[in-house]
């Protein structure tokens, strides 16, 4: 088995965690956006708060594989 090979088998999702990401995603994008339409007091702030989630989850899922 390569290193590579191993890597890709040790880290990737299950059904359970890729959908604990996906709401993750949907309710941190959901929150970004909500907030930067509203701009209120240090909105800028709470966008990084909220985006950096939505950003992590986006990425994991779309570039770690699943396990059937």
């Amino acid at each position: 088995m390569s290193p590579l090979s191993a890597l890709v088998e040790t880290q990737s999702l299950t059904p359970v965690t890729a959908t604990a990401l996906l709401l993750v995603m949907v309710f941190a994008g959901r929150g970004f956006r909500q907030n930067w339409k509203a701009q209120g007091q240090h909105w800028q702030l709470k966008a990084w708060a909220y985006g950096l989630p939505a950003l992590l989850a986006f990425a994991a899922l779309a570039f770690l594989p699943f396990k059937m």
